[in-house]
């Protein structure tokens, strides 16, 4: 009978680095704890990062950060004495609690780990971390292959992540026990990474663990893959459900106005809308293993774009005066992004109702001129704002604690996000189109839904390719 194998990877650092942040990001559940003070781990944490049907494992040790390193390579180094290490360990245990941990956690590293995965933090100059060099001795007398995963990155482009990666692999260039360095941010780091850096893990073994390895990478691939496709699925819905949507008012004899009727359409299509947002990023949030209350968000967001004590704009006689004229925006810009333009729309250029074809909400192009419905432009920024949601979902870990909406998106996914909705524009009208059919089908619906689903997955490949290139292969084939 053939014993299951395992992979072993040992997390360590200077302390307060952000160890068990990571480790809480790579796990998708709270392990540890975690606060901005020194030495908050105190012992060697195992968890299963990953386990295969047949038994083989990954696993992911915690360790208690370094402190003193030059004291703790000395006292290693004193290891060929037993007695006296005996000795110095009763003692440490009692009178330098922190610095007993450190020995503990480089034991741990010398017998359980087959890679090394040490985080450094990315604010700091390289040359000028005094702590870094002695480190690097307790690392070499390891003798064990070591991956630099530079933490405390924050949200930055591509060629910026990239320039901080050069940097630390220059400072590294001639050291034989590190092996590799990539960025790998505990609080902003993408799923994506993380295949990225099982990728470098197999390439650092031995060869005889390769096929473990392999294996391993594969079933993570299978899950994440089936996150990544359901979370297109949820998407695809939320904006065929937007497509479809629409209001119908009621015949008034002539004469009389219909502006209270379409202010009470644009009202349901928004709250609608603003409904099946809070749902979907629920689901992203559950799907990713986070926590947060997308509602209570998205609610804090649409309140803060009125005065407290005032009329809501639309209740505004001059409201409707600047709809005409194209003038006014729309609440439901904000609602569609669910809040992440932050006010970037709100009274400004998105509602003209029935008025205009510059409207985001008009008549259906069915010969009903009483129904109301979403535009081609408006269901284009609900599809740049879904695939903005996704990055902003998928890029939260775990070790940031609840998931919330960002204030802004980063400038260059929204560049992104643009480009490849560009590319794929006259095939989304042509989704847009068929949903405003006055009665689809079941079969046209599944066909919307399959077309939609299609779409939005190549588009978001394309932008996690564009961001982590090395991931871009493994990326775009099927699951099986």
């Amino acid at each position: 009978m053939t014993v299951p194998s395992s992979i072993t990877l040992s997390l360590i650092s200077h302390t307060n680095i952000g160890k068990t942040t990571l480790a809480r990001t790579l796990l998708r559940r709270d392990v540890g704890q975690v606060l901005d003070q020194a030495h908050v781990t105190l012992q060697n944490e195992h968890f299963v990062l990953l386990e295969t049907s047949d038994g083989s494992r990954l696993n992911l040790w915690d360790t208690p950060g370094f402190g003193n390193s030059h004291k703790l390579l000395n006292r290693l180094q004193g290891l060929t004495n037993p007695i006296g290490w005996m000795v110095s360990q009763v003692w440490d245990r009692i009178a330098d609690k922190p610095f007993w941990c450190s020995q503990q956690a480089i034991r741990n590293v010398r017998d359980e780990a087959d890679v090394v995965l040490y985080l450094v933090n990315a604010t700091e100059d390289p040359s000028m971390a005094g702590y870094l060099q002695p480190e690097l001795d307790l690392l070499t007398w390891l003798n064990k292959p070591v991956i630099v995963l530079v933490n405390q990155t924050g949200l930055i482009d591509p060629q910026q992540q990239r320039q901080l990666e050069s940097l630390w692999k220059q400072h590294w260039v001639n050291q034989r026990v590190i092996k590799d360095v990539m960025s790998l941010d505990a609080f902003t780091r993408c799923w994506v990474q993380e295949g990225v850096l099982w990728d470098h893990v197999t390439q650092v073994l031995p060869s005889e663990k390769h096929p473990t390895m392999k294996k391993l990478g594969k079933a993570w691939y299978a899950i994440h893959r089936q996150v990544f496709d359901t979370s297109m699925t949820h998407l695809t819905q939320l904006l065929i459900e937007t497509a479809m949507d629409g209001e119908c008012l009621p015949q008034e004899p002539t004469g009389f106005s219909k502006r209270p009727q379409i202010k009470n359409a644009i009202q349901a299509l928004d709250q609608r809308l603003a409904q099946r947002i809070s749902g979907v990023t629920a689901d992203l949030i559950e799907l990713h293993g986070l926590t947060g209350d997308a509602a209570h968000t998205l609610k804090s967001r649409i309140e803060d774009v009125t005065v407290p004590g005032e009329k809501k704009p639309w209740e505004e006689e001059t409201f409707w005066g600047a709809l005409a004229s194209g003038a006014a925006a729309g609440l439901a810009s904000d609602l569609a992004t669910g809040g992440l333009s932050h006010g970037a729309f709100t009274i400004g250029g998105a509602i003209l109702g029935a008025f205009a074809e510059r409207t985001y909400a008009k008549s259906q192009e069915t010969g009903n001129s009483n129904g109301i419905s979403w535009v081609p432009a408006f269901l284009d920024r609900q599809t740049r704002d879904a695939l903005l949601r996704y990055l902003a979902v998928t890029h939260c870990g775990r070790g940031r604690g609840d998931y919330t909406d960002p204030r802004e998106f980063p400038v260059f996914w929204q560049r992104a996000a643009e480009k490849v909705l560009e590319q794929q524009k006259d095939a989304l009208h042509q989704v847009w189109k068929l949903a405003r059919s006055p009665q689809p089908t079941t079969a046209i619906t599944d066909h919307l839904q399959a077309k939609l689903v299609l779409l939005l997955s190549r588009m978001s490949q394309e932008i996690l390719g564009q961001f982590y290139p090395e991931a871009k292969d493994w990326l775009e084939r099927s699951p099986a």
